[in-house]
Order: structure tokens, then C-alpha cells, then sequence
């Protein structure tokens, strides 16, 4: 049996899949920047839409990549340390960091030891957004995960699977309608990332019938689901999976974001021999943790101002997220890069030394 903490192999259009939905996540986050003291654009359509599916998209990626009835339960969760909550340990101390700058430059005031660590612990959005919401993520993701590993391990057959895939995502829909903020870890919505995961899984073991019964890898299915994913949303609302909220129905929700998974899947494969999205997709993690205080850095040290003065050119609205956004990612590389060469294991990876993780592509004659 092979070790579960092997360097795995990749599949390419995967790690495409979740560079487009690391960058819909990004600028999503930066357009109420762009429009300060405009409220009506966190309701905007664009925002509305990416939200959507861009959270749903890594939970599936996640199950898509997983192999949950491999491995005993302790490697299993060993594993998850190593690579979940060590990196969200990682990035925390990070966020603490930058805020220890910030307040050396006069920019916040001091903050209490006793909450850094509640915060910490909590890991919810709520207590996370002190220092780095955005970190709500690893937390309620490792939650998925053991979630969906203890289903499908008592999941004896294919039906019993899909019976227990249908009840957690019922279960999901129920909790979606209490007040579930006190819990930690975004215990609520872990639930529902379960669902998501087991759905990438349950994907993965039925791609093949997918291609070749329901036809998803042709065009006119690909658009016309992409259609009505967006659809579905207009009539729903905007969802928001920190806060457990998934607009006026969870089940145009689950609809919407399975619509959508069949587009952005079919449009990941035709691209997915762009590496700078592959790139940014197996390093997601990092952009995703620190996406929020790399703006902030270039806010704090006005370097927006000084851009409108060397360039003559006003940043404001979309012209602002549209730099903000590539001045993120640009950023984001030197952290990448510093992670993946010297500290990989503090974001869960192994040293490689060559060449880098092995990809694959699933074959083209039906994909």
C-alpha cells in the first residue's frame, strides 16, 4: 500500500479548475475595494456571481483529488494535519506577523494576546476576521474532510454512498437555517463542504459515465449548463459559505453550483495546457491566505497614490481591482516560490528536488 503522505500526482486540468476559481475568489474580494462607499456593489452581480461557485469549486476539487477508502483512519488524519492545519498555522503566524508590522508603523492600535488565541482556536470567520478571515477555509475544510472520510467509510456499496451523500447534503440544507455562527471551525458549513467534497469524489468514480451517457464534455451541454448556472443564481441570490448562507433556496443553490461545476470542469480541460493557471491552482492555498494582507500592504505603504502620481492616472473602481488584482498575484509568487523552495513543509508540501510534482492529463478521447 502506498504511503498517503506520497507526493501525489496531479492532474492538470484540476489544478486549472482551482486556478480560475482562485482568481474569481481574489477579485471578487477586491471590487468593494475598488468601489469604497458604494454598498450597493457588494450585491453586484459580478460579486453575486463568482460567489456562486468559486467557494463550491475547491470542495469538489478537494473530493475530485482525494481517495478517502485507501487508508486507515489515523494516516488519514495525520495527513490532514500536515497538510490542512499546519499551513493554516502557518499562514496565521503570517497574518499575526503583518499585523505586528502594522502596528509598528503606527497603523493599529495593540491587540490582546487572549483573543489572538481565541481566534486562533475558534477559526471561524467571525474570530478569524481580527487578523485574516480568509482563513476560515483550511479549518472548515479539514472538517469536510474527516466528515466525508467517516461517511464513506461506512459506505459499503454504491447506493449506500449515494443515500448518505443525499442525507448530509439534507442535513446541510437544515443547518443552513439555524444560527450556527457560535460553533467553531464553521462547523455549520463544513456540513455542506462535506456534501461538496463527497460530490467531487462521486464525480471521480463516475467520470467516465458522465462523458459518455450525460455528455458533458460536449459544447452545447457545457454552455447550456454554464447558462443555467448563472440562471439559477439570478433567481436565487448571492451565497456566502463563511457564513453559511446560500440564498433564498439551498437547493437552487446546489443546482447553480452543479451547473456550473459541468461548465468550468469542460472549460478547464479545454485550457488546461495553461500553466500560468496550473501554476496558480496548485498554489492556491498560498493566495488564498494571504491574498487579503498583500492589498493591504500596498493600501498601507500608499502605493496607489503614488502610482496615480508617477502615471498620471487615477486608480478607482474597476481600474483599481483590475491592478489590484495582478499586483496580488504578482506578489503572491514571491511567497510561493519562498514556500515551495525553502519552508514547503510549513504549507504542507514536501521537498522535491528536480523536477516538480508529477502531472497527468486524463486522455482526450472522450474528455
Amino acid at each position: 500500500m502506498n504511503s498517503v503522505n506520497a507526493l501525489p500526482i496531479r492532474i492538470k486540468w484540476v489544478d486549472v479548475l482551482k486556478g480560475l476559481a482562485i482568481i474569481f475568489l481574489v477579485f471578487s474580494h477586491l471590487v468593494p475595494h475598488g468601489f469604497k462607499g458604494n454598498e450597493l456593489m457588494d450585491k453586484s452581480f459580478i460579486i453575486g456571481y463568482f460567489y456562486s461557485f468559486h467557494m463550491p469549486l475547491f470542495f469538489f476539487a478537494s473530493g475530485f483529488t482525494s481517495n478517502f477508502q485507501k487508508y486507515k483512519f489515523s494516516s488519514f488524519l495525520w495527513s490532514k494535519i500536515k497538510t490542512i492545519l499546519l499551513p493554516y498555522t502557518t499562514l496565521y503566524i503570517c497574518s499575526l506577523l503583518y499585523f505586528g508590522w502594522m502596528h509598528w508603523m503606527g497603523i493599529v492600535g495593540t491587540l490582546d494576546p487572549m483573543v489572538v488565541i481565541e481566534a486562533f482556536l475558534y477559526a471561524d470567520g467571525n474570530h478569524l476576521g481580527i487578523l485574516n478571515m480568509s482563513l476560515w477555509f483550511l479549518p472548515c475544510l479539514f472538517l469536510g474532510q474527516i466528515i466525508s472520510y467517516l461517511v464513506l467509510k461506512i459506505s459499503s456499496k454504491k447506493s449506500h454512498m449515494y443515500i448518505l451523500w443525499i442525507l448530509l447534503t439534507a442535513l446541510g440544507a437544515y443547518l443552513s437555517k439555524l444560527d450556527t455562527h457560535a460553533l467553531p471551525w464553521s462547523l455549520g458549513t463544513s456540513i455542506n463542504a462535506a456534501s461538496l467534497i463527497i460530490c467531487g469524489y462521486i464525480f471521480k468514480l463516475n467520470e467516465q459515465f458522465f462523458i459518455e451517457k450525460i455528455k458533458i464534455n460536449k459544447p452545447y451541454i457545457a454552455y447550456i449548463a454554464g447558462f443555467l448556472g448563472l440562471l439559477i443564481f439570478l433567481i436565487n441570490d448571492k451565497p456566502g459559505m463563511s457564513g453559511n448562507y446560500y440564498g433564498h433556496n439551498y437547493l437552487l443553490f446546489y443546482l447553480s453550483v452543479l451547473a456550473s461545476l459541468i461548465f468550468y470542469i469542460y472549460l478547464s480541460k479545454k485550457i488546461d495546457s495553461s500553466n500560468v493557471l496550473s501554476y496558480f491552482g496548485k498554489n492556491s492555498l498560498v493566495i488564498f491566505g494571504l491574498h487579503g494582507l498583500i492589498l493591504s500592504f500596498w493600501e498601507n505603504i500608499n502605493f496607489y497614490e503614488i502610482f496615480s502620481v508617477k502615471t498620471n492616472m487615477h486608480l478607482d473602481g474597476i481600474s483599481f481591482v483590475v491592478i489590484s488584482t495582478v499586483l496580488v498575484f504578482l506578489s503572491c509568487i514571491l511567497f510561493i516560490e519562498l514556500f515551495n523552495r525553502l519552508l514547503p513543509f510549513l504549507i504542507g508540501k514536501k521537498f522535491s528536488f528536480g523536477s516538480t510534482n508529477k502531472t497527468t492529463v486524463i486522455p482526450q478521447k472522450n474528455a
